[in-house]
């Protein structure tokens, strides 16, 4: 067993143009983790669950960019807007065999898997065709295409990848003779996600659970009758619903993560009551 080992290397540009009004950095980065420690599982009667093993290697690429531009700057004023943008891939490199066993245990289990020039964000699943209107019942697609109502572990393939495509946060600030305000959105693209509370509070569900609360589309959203055309199974179907590609939605959002509104008093005010500096603000984290 060896020390997992991680090289980073680095490329970056500093800009500033038009009399310092924009401000760019620009990095694009490449790191490799070879040899991958990775916890693999082994039977109970060896008296333990896991073990670590080196399983080969990881190599993650990317950039990032930084944008700031002051649109008003004069005495008294400034008005500026600020930008972060980040893109990555990450791949596995030589992976070993002793994975196949891990692999294989975690097919209905969850969606992540080791395979050599796969991604760490790759998302496993058999793809499904949605509901058949006919029966309610779910139509899976074998790797060739064809259609067949037997689910079957073998026809998984990558149905997302969970890396955003871009990611960062835009924001704007505004001071004014001590007044100031600032505004930051944070955003995500190209992204998918397992929706797990659709797959285990709509489908995945019990007769008993049934009796508490519950979500609505467990009943309304269902499949009632031949020509449905509806997104869930119906309720009369209570075998276990298996992990499939129809769970798999985009993560794309644009929230508006933080304000802050403050004003810093004068310099010759806080002199006269024998203060070194006062500001007042107020702010708000997470608001949509």
């Amino acid at each position: 067993l060896e020390w997992q080992k991680t090289l980073d290397r680095n490329i970056g540009l500093d800009l500033v143009v038009f009399n310092n009004r924009l401000r760019v950095n620009f990095d694009y980065f490449s790191k490799k983790t070879d040899p991958l420690l990775v916890y693999t599982g082994v039977p109970s009667s060896t008296g333990g669950t896991s073990v670590p093993a080196n399983v080969g290697g990881q190599v993650t690429k990317g950039y990032t960019v930084v944008l700031n531009y002051a649109l008003l700057k004069k005495e008294h004023l400034l008005w500026q807007v600020n930008a972060t943008l980040r893109h990555l891939t990450s791949e596995y490199r030589n992976v070993s065999s002793c994975l196949s066993r891990f692999n294989d245990e975690n097919k209905t289990k969850n969606m992540l898997r080791y395979y050599d020039g796969g991604s760490p964000s790759d998302l496993w699943a058999v793809r499904s065709a949605g509901i058949d209107a006919a029966t309610g019942r779910e139509i899976f697609l074998h790797k060739d295409g064809t259609q067949s109502f037997a689910y079957n572990v073998e026809d998984e393939v990558v149905v997302g990848n969970s890396d955003p495509k871009l990611e960062g946060v835009v924001g704007m600030s505004f001071y004014y003779k001590g007044f100031s305000c600032n505004f930051y959105w944070r955003y995500s693209f190209g992204a998918d996600a397992f929706n797990r509370t659709v797959y285990s509070k709509v489908e995945n569900i019990s007769k008993e659970s049934l009796k508490q609360n519950q979500d609505k589309r467990a009943l309304y959203d269902r499949w009632k009758e031949p020509g449905n055309g509806a997104k869930y199974k119906g309720i009369s179907l209570t075998e276990n619903t298996p992990i499939s590609s129809r769970f798999v939605q985009k993560n794309n959002y644009l929230i508006l993560e933080s304000v802050r509104v403050a004003y810093e008093f004068s310099p010759e005010w806080m002199q006269k009551i024998h203060f070194s500096g006062m500001t007042v603000s107020a702010y708000m984290n997470d608001i949509c």
